[in-house]
Formats: structure tokens, sequence, C-alpha cells
């Protein structure tokens, strides 16, 4: 009989998670959020994380319920992901943006925030380093043309 955990979870903990391995498996659909669709989920999260366009009044304690994840964890140890795969590849793609934006800067915080990101984006070793070769996500449902565009997209940030 399965058991049923219900976790609430920042993005951040459920990214950066090493148990974290997610696969979209053959029998989901293909990613297909057009620029509308991802437009909606930025707006949403800039206008949580950024009230009235002023970023003093962001609250750490807020809360956003940015939807449900539900994956199970398969015989090989993989998290398949049963819903929110458009949001869970949505917000890897917004990630790995803010990770290519962030490189060219050399402060305190923004090398702090590329080091969470890389922990969310690729698997991790014992000391917490990324292995920029081993992503976080990996697709069963697109076309190889598709998934690799997409997985490449993830690893080098190029299209």
């Amino acid at each position: 009989m399965s058991r049923l955990n219900v976790d609430q979870k920042s993005i951040f903990n459920l990214l950066s998670d090493k148990k974290s391995d997610f696969l979209v498996p053959d029998y989901q659909r293909p990613y297909a959020w057009d620029e509308n669709n991802c437009q909606t989920i930025w707006e949403d999260l800039f206008t949580f994380s950024f009230p009235n366009n002023n970023s003093e009044e962001f609250d750490e304690n807020e809360e956003y319920f940015l939807g449900s994840i539900v994956t199970f964890r398969n015989e090989n140890g993989k998290l398949e992901v049963i819903d929110g795969q458009q949001r869970l590849t949505t917000i890897m793609l917004i990630l790995r943006a803010f990770y290519d934006k962030f490189a060219n800067m050399n402060d305190q915080n923004s090398r702090l925030i590329r080091e969470k990101i890389e922990k969310c984006i690729w698997k991790t070793d014992t000391f917490g380093n990324a292995d920029k070769n081993t992503l976080k996500i990996n697709s069963e449902v697109a076309t190889d043309n598709d998934k690799d565009e997409f997985l490449n997209l993830l690893k080098t940030g190029i299209v």
C-alpha cells in the first residue's frame, strides 16, 4: 500500500534537497506552456516578491502558493512528476536564466545566490559542489531533439 505524504516546501527547499531527482515520465504530456503562461507565473512571483515595486516591502514570513507538485519515488529512486511538471520545468528555466544573469556580478550576495541556484539545477556531491553534468530533472516525454534542447539549455544556458 502506498503512503501519502504532504509537505509544504519553499522552491529552494524542494529543489536543493539532495534527494531531489525529478523525472517527467513518458505518460505525461509534453511541456506546453507558451509565453503567456510563463509571463503569468513570472508576474505572480514578481508581484509577490516586490509588492508595489518596492523591494524594501518584502516580508520573508509571507507565503506564496505556487501550486502543487505531485511526485512519487519510483523503483529507481527518481521522483516521477505526476502533476506540476509545467510549473516545475518553468521554474527550472527561470532559475537557469537568473544563474546566467548573476554570472557577471561579482559582489558577495550575487555569488551566494548563484551557489544556491546551482544546488537547485544540478546534483551536488558530498561537499555541496554542483556537478554541472548531472541535472536534477530529466524528461522522458519530449522528442529526442526537444529533450536534448531542454537539457542542454539547463546545463549550458545556451539555446
